[in-house]
């Protein structure tokens, strides 16, 4: 029943307004562990709700665009030139190393121990999946370049956090029980039911802690810092703010060392704004923000206060979790398993000569190791240059609440750095890091444009005046 809805909902989708498949897309990203074709048919590989979708709004925006506009984004190096340069070599890379580097040390993907590099089905599930993002990012710069298109983007963000927090909840609401298993029905392993200090982890409809963290945190901080509700009406307002703060707080729910330590940084990241916001004096919108930031902090400060008072037992339990999380992170088995995988996959780096084993080709538990290993040297490099180009560049002249989109997305980016680069297991950064990165790229590139049409009006009546005076002081002669 599930999947007959779902895919009845794909296919109308080609024809439904815009919104509602990008609404449609936000909410999948939720369910991370519903396989919608059935395993028998797919040969055991699992195809996730946001990997339909994400090709229908893909092909829909692209379609959409003008098609100057579609190469302009895919090739100017100031746009997404060095993202797509990133993709082209990593797909060339993926086809070459298997075949010339062949027995090298990896990690296999699925059973987890060392395995002789050769191709494999994960090096064309992996590309996939690393193709749609670069090209999700491509869509959704498309999307940004116009207004009613970062409209529908903040609305999208406020649903799909909300969708996060809806799966925690009914996690939680489900916990002992089988009323969730028709959701949970992919191929890979899944820790629905684990505990951490005694305390039992929410893990929403992902397959374990770890990734329903990083999710809530992302969504969580997306809302928070972004204020997607800033043009939109009150209605917005009081969703953004629930979904937003409700997200940081499934974060820390599920209890993972990842997520906690972005949390950290998102409190470091807040008060360093709030007395940023004190020193300026800034008025107007300023204020508000001040405002917001004030009466977040203070509201932690006096929950804190009351659970330390009110409730030993309870911060005793937390601060017994923390300590498993955390402190104690690197004697358990789970993070020397973990780094016995970064070992061997950058062993068979060593071996290529720095080359790369090809995307899909090693399993590793850091972004960044699996990045080195999968795209070798010069793939880390365009991707970094990408990055860095993407989070320096100017603004220029860009609206207030625009602006609030670039500073989230860059705050984001820090925040999810760490529970991202510490247990992401593939090359491929996601849904959730494509938006940042369009963000980043497409506003000040919007911004540029609306620049240059502006100097494009106003220099024909600079010279329509000048001529006016010209022959003014003719006739006065």
């Amino acid at each position: 029943m599930i999947l007959a809805l779902f895919w009845l909902f794909a296919i109308i989708a080609i024809w439904l307004p815009l919104r509602v498949i990008v609404y449609g897309l936000l909410i999948s990203i939720s369910f991370g562990t519903l396989a919608v074709v059935p395993l028998e048919i797919s040969g055991g590989v699992t195809f996730l709700p946001v990997t339909v979708l994400s090709s229908v709004v893909i092909v829909r925006l692209i379609l959409k665009s003008d098609v100057a506009a579609v190469v302009d984004a895919a090739l100017n190096w100031r746009h997404l030139g060095l993202l797509m340069a990133f993709l082209v070599y990593a797909i060339l890379i993926t086809g070459i190393a298997p075949i010339v580097f062949a027995g090298v040390p990896t990690m296999g993907l699925n059973i987890q121990q060392f395995t002789p590099l050769a191709p494999g089905a994960g090096n064309i599930t992996q590309g996939l999946y690393l193709a749609n993002s670069c090209l999700m990012t491509l869509a959704t710069f498309l999307l940004l370049s116009k207004e009613d298109g970062r409209q529908l983007f903040r609305k999208a963000l406020i649903i799909g956090g909300s969708a996060v927090v809806v799966t925690g909840i009914a996690d939680m609401a489900t916990y002992g029980s089988a009323a969730l298993s028709e959701f949970r029905t992919a191929s890979y392993t899944l820790l629905s039911n684990s505990d951490m200090a005694g305390v039992r982890r929410v893990v929403g409809l992902q397959p374990e802690a770890s990734a329903f963290g990083y999710l809530a945190l992302s969504f969580g901080s997306l809302i928070t810092f972004m204020r997607p509700a800033e043009t939109l009406d009150r209605r917005w307002h009081w969703l953004a703010a629930l979904a937003g703060w409700s997200c940081l707080l499934m974060a820390a729910l599920s209890t993972s060392s990842g997520a906690i330590a972005g949390l950290v940084v998102f409190l470091v990241i807040m008060v360093c704004d709030t007395i940023a916001l004190l020193l300026r004096g800034q008025g107007g919108a300023a204020t508000g923000r001040l405002r917001g930031n004030l009466g977040v902090l203070i509201g932690l400060v006096v929950a804190a206060g009351l659970v330390l008072t009110v409730l030993p037992d309870v911060a005793s339990q937390l601060a017994k979790v923390f300590d498993a999380a955390v402190v104690r992170k690197a004697s358990t088995s789970s993070f020397e398993e973990r780094l016995y995988w970064n070992t061997v996959s950058l062993d068979g780096l060593r071996a290529t000569g720095g080359f790369g084993l090809g995307v899909g080709s090693t399993r590793a538990s850091s972004w960044f190791v699996a990045l080195a290993c999968g795209t070798g040297v010069i793939g880390s490099a365009l991707l970094g240059l990408f990055v860095m180009h993407a989070v320096f560049q100017p603004v220029g002249r860009a609206h207030f609440a625009d602006r609030l989109l670039i500073g989230g997305a860059k705050r984001t980016l820090l925040v999810s750095l760490l529970p991202f680069a510490g247990s992401a297991t593939s090359v491929d950064f996601g849904l959730l890091i494509a938006f940042v990165f369009a963000v980043l790229t497409a506003i000040p590139a919007n911004s540029a444009q609306s620049r240059v049409t502006a100097d494009s009006r106003v220099a024909p009546s600079r010279h329509r005046s000048m001529s006016i005076a010209r022959a003014h002081r003719l006739t006065n002669r």
